[in-house]
């Protein structure tokens, strides 16, 4: 079992390489995207910038009625989130990954989210204006 912190970025890459492109996504340096009819998806892979040994697995979605974006970098997207990576082996990266773009990997989920007060705290105000205005 190898523990994330244990790997390099390039070691974690190589490990979501395979799980994210069977789930559809496609890469582009460090950022993969995954096009649905309302949404896309957004992993990016961030190095640290107080220590090159270290990252980040930033998660977002890109709500397609409030931009017209095909490729949007991570930090335009509407909803974002980051994965903690303290103690996981890559399969739980995969899981993590994985629940947390289907929990909001959904235009109707958003909006029951959103009543709910159960979004990520990194929404944008477009965000949550045109979930409110969809209720």
């Amino acid at each position: 079992m190898v523990i994330i912190s244990e790997l390099t970025q390039e070691q974690l890459t190589d490990c979501l390489k395979p799980f994210l492109k069977k789930q559809g996504f496609k890469k582009r340096q460090t950022t993969w995207r995954k096009t649905t009819v309302d949404l896309i998806y957004v992993l990016n892979i961030q190095g640290s910038q107080w220590n090159e040994e270290d990252y980040y697995i930033n998660v977002a979605i890109y709500i397609k009625a409030l931009g017209e974006e095909v490729n949007p970098p991570e930090y335009r997207c509407h909803i974002r989130n980051r994965i903690e990576n303290e103690l996981y082996v890559c399969s739980s990266i995969c899981e993590g990954v994985s629940n947390w773009f289907e929990k909001y990997g959904d235009i109707e989920e958003l909006r029951i989210l959103w009543r709910n007060s159960e979004l990520p705290l990194m929404v944008t105000v477009d965000a949550q204006n045109y979930l409110n205005e969809s209720n």
